[in-house]
């Protein structure tokens, strides 16, 4: 079971919010992403990290891998669902203007972070998340070192690539 030196509670207090907050911003669906949030801390209770040292950079990264095969499930659900649909019906399409009046900030963002490669994407949903660069480090594998120089590399390129966008 759990051997460190912080109680499970008091782990869950400190890094939940954290958690929620960082795969929301990949899930973009608040209920789902407590359900993920919950999946990582029970899987966190039932097979703890082996290192302890870092416990938020070993969360973060078991979150950001529940967020993405969350996103990779719904995005093979939703193009069968489309293609059942699109059998019995000519066309599947939202009303453009209302999407684009509701969404247009949130769907640039994320169309945005898809576009750029892994490391980049996560370092920046973690910078904004409120982890630390110590976590960050471990979750992306880098020094904590470099750790601001990719944060702002990162977010040039999504700078770039967003004014691009729009």
């Amino acid at each position: 079971m759990l051997k460190i030196e912080e109680s499970f509670k008091d782990i869950f207090e400190r890094y939940y919010p954290k958690v929620l907050k960082q795969i929301s911003w990949v899930v973009k669906d608040e209920f789902k992403a407590e359900d993920i949030a919950q999946e990582v801390f029970i899987k966190f209770l039932k097979k703890p990290p082996r290192h302890n040292e870092n416990i938020g950079g070993w969360l973060s990264k078991v979150a950001m891998n529940h967020a993405l095969n969350y996103l990779r499930t719904e995005r093979s659900t939703r193009i069968r669902e489309i293609e059942a649909f699109q059998q019995n019906e000519e066309k599947l399409l939202e009303d453009p203007e209302e999407i684009a009046i509701k969404n247009f900030e949130k769907s640039k963002v994320k169309e945005v972070l898809l576009k750029m490669n892994k490391r980049d994407m996560m370092c920046l949903i973690l910078k904004h998340s409120g982890y630390s660069y110590e976590e960050i480090a471990v979750a992306l594998g880098i020094k904590k070192s470099s750790v601001g120089t990719t944060i702002a590399r990162a977010q040039k390129k999504f700078k770039e690539l967003y004014e691009k966008e729009v």
